[in-house]
């Protein structure tokens, strides 16, 4: 028995290493840290390095700090996978970059607002290169008005509706309508091409409070050359603040997400007085202090101190901050419910964690939409096939036992 559990405590500090490993190399290669690996051994447990590297979009920054530190003893099979997963990405990143381009010029000639917010465009402007940062999909915000015409443009360029149900054919007007009215994005994908397209008109779901939109931050973007084209990207604090509010409503489980945070921070200068003051006017102030804090606590950055007092005074965000440092490289498998919990912790105002609730349980979502069509003066019906829908949910999770490793509560 003493011995198992000294091999499973092996294990467990080998594990710890190779996390250790990771963050250290991201942190040389973002610039937050001197670059110091003479601990680094063959002993090293290097297939967890690498699941971790994928798992968290990070291989590429591994890869620049092994190089730039000269890191000794990485097993050169390890290094090959990873020097092959950057590869892939960046051929992958640069094609998906001439998209962007393609598709922004096709909305501008129809006279169309869009703003590549996430994808290769982030990868530009926060790191300086397109092949720094993997993604899956391109994300433009847009305006709910636009959809239609937006639609055309991509049926016509290749693209298909992608949705929640596998058994979705074309939507109805009035689903189309609901879609429009309770939901916040749709996807595309490309019928030759590995392109997904995702059109959003909300930055999060109706269940948070006041939405950042496509009107918000328009008349602030800037442009990005790139193939001829002059595509429009977002301001700096707008950007930093969606940043910590994506991050945030994804619980910061990938490590990619703070080094969007910290590059970001390294290479821009920003008017942190705007910023604070449109996390406020946006009820995204604790979103905003949660990313902040997290990317200092794990990476390093430097933040004024005006911000750092600001963080200080949330009598939450260490909670949170601890319970997101706790989740970040646990491999266990939680219950749905209890992410919405931590999205309701992450909120300012209590009557914004109520309505959350509230319309987490009544207002449709895209699987109830597309589960039926409804005309438009009984879409409140939707509201019951919701609750039916959760309920059987919750029924089944409940009879279900509870799988070796995976945890119902936080």
């Amino acid at each position: 028995m003493d011995q198992r559990k000294t091999e499973h405590r092996s294990r467990d500090e080998r594990g710890r290493t190779a996390e250790r490993f990771v963050v250290d190399c991201v942190r040389a290669a973002i610039g937050n840290r001197r670059g110091r690996f003479d601990w680094v051994d063959a002993d090293l447990e290097w297939d967890r390095v690498v699941a971790l590297a994928t798992k968290h979009g990070v291989s590429s920054l591994i890869v620049s700090a092994i190089e730039t530190h000269s890191v000794q003893n990485v097993p050169d099979s390890h290094l090959q996978t990873l020097e092959n997963r950057t590869k892939y990405v960046s051929q992958r990143n640069l094609r998906l970059f001439q998209e962007v381009a393609t598709l922004s010029a096709a909305f501008q000639n129809e006279g169309i607002s869009a703003i590549p917010y996430r994808g290769p465009v982030a990868g530009e402007v926060i790191f300086g290169s397109v092949g720094r940062r993997e993604f899956g999909d391109l994300d433009f915000l847009v305006s709910r008005e636009s959809i239609p015409d937006l639609r055309s443009v991509l049926l016509e360029r290749g693209y298909d509706h992608q949705y929640v149900l596998e058994t979705t054919g074309d939507l109805t007007e009035n689903q189309r309508w609901a879609y429009a009215r309770f939901s916040r994005d749709y996807a595309f994908v490309h019928r030759t091409e590995p392109f997904e397209v995702e059109l959003h008109w909300r930055v999060v779901s109706r269940r948070f409070p006041s939405t950042i939109d496509l009107g918000t931050v328009w008349e602030r973007r800037s442009t990005l050359p790139v193939a001829g084209t002059d595509v429009p990207v977002l301001g700096h604090e707008d950007r930093l603040l969606m940043l910590c509010v994506h991050g945030t409503r994804h619980r910061w489980e990938r490590l990619m997400w703070l080094c969007d945070v910290c590059a970001y921070i390294n290479t821009q200068s920003f008017d942190w007085d705007t910023v604070l003051e449109r996390a406020r006017r946006h009820s995204r102030e604790r979103m905003l202090y949660l990313g902040l804090a997290v990317a200092d606590e794990l990476l390093g950055v430097g933040l004024p101190e005006t911000v750092r007092r600001a963080i200080d005074r949330d009598p939450v965000i260490d909670s949170l901050t601890s319970h997101v440092r706790n989740r970040l490289f646990d491999e266990a498998t939680y219950w749905h419910l209890d992410t919405k919990r931590y999205q309701a912790r992450t909120l300012d105002r209590r009557r914004d964690r109520v309505a959350f609730w509230i319309k987490g349980a009544i207002e449709p979502d895209r699987g109830e939409i597309e589960l039926l069509s409804l005309p438009r003066p009984l879409v409140p019906l939707y509201s019951l096939v919701r609750c039916f829908r959760i309920g059987r949910a919750t029924l089944n999770r409940l009879l279900t036992p509870t799988k070796c490793g995976e945890k119902r509560n936080e």
